[in-house]
């Protein structure tokens, strides 16, 4: 009796593990279809992404071809026509600088004021500071000057007058 309830539990078993393969086969189809078109999708997504990363990088390249300007006001110390270059010193040092296709070196010599807008090293404009503008420049510096030294002559005045009055009468001298 042991025995054939145990070959009768046997075959079930077989048979509930068959119909688990067949059930989970057909299963199985419906989710392979569903698999290949999420592939297909990740597909599609990867490639849209493959365009936008490769449109940054473009982007990037052109930024980065396109410097930002810099401007320097400063004096000429060198100037080499012949290789289209100079030197400006300006308020943070000296910077070497090539003449862009604009820029005509013969126009100026070593000494001169300029203000000069460059990027990578290339000079797209230089300009000479006008000597008007230098000179109203002085001028407000020298106003402010000389009034520093009114202010400061009024405040000596009144600093030896409060000394006077603070100082004791003198006293009389005995004979």
């Amino acid at each position: 009796m042991k025995k054939i309830f145990t070959v009768v539990m046997a075959v079930a078993f077989a048979f509930s593990v068959a119909g688990f393969a067949v059930a989970a086969e057909k299963a199985a189809a419906p989710a392979a279809a569903k698999s290949a078109t999420s592939a297909e999708k990740s597909a599609v997504s990867a490639e849209k992404a493959a365009v936008s990363a490769e449109k940054s990088a473009t982007d990037a390249k052109k930024s980065a071809k396109k410097a930002k300007a810099t401007q320097v006001t400063g004096t000429v110390e060198a100037v080499d026509a012949a290789a289209g270059t100079f030197t400006v010193k300006g308020k943070k040092g000296n910077v070497d600088l090539k003449a862009g296709e604009k820029v005509k070196l013969g126009d100026f010599k070593v000494g001169d004021k300029v203000v000069v807008k460059y990027a990578d090293g290339t000079a797209s404009s230089v300009k000479a500071v006008k000597a008007a503008k230098v000179a109203k420049k002085a001028a407000k510096a020298a106003e402010k000057s000389a009034d520093a030294a009114e202010k400061s002559a009024d405040a000596a005045a009144k600093s030896a007058a409060d000394a006077k009055k603070a100082a004791p009468a003198p006293a009389p001298v005995k004979k």
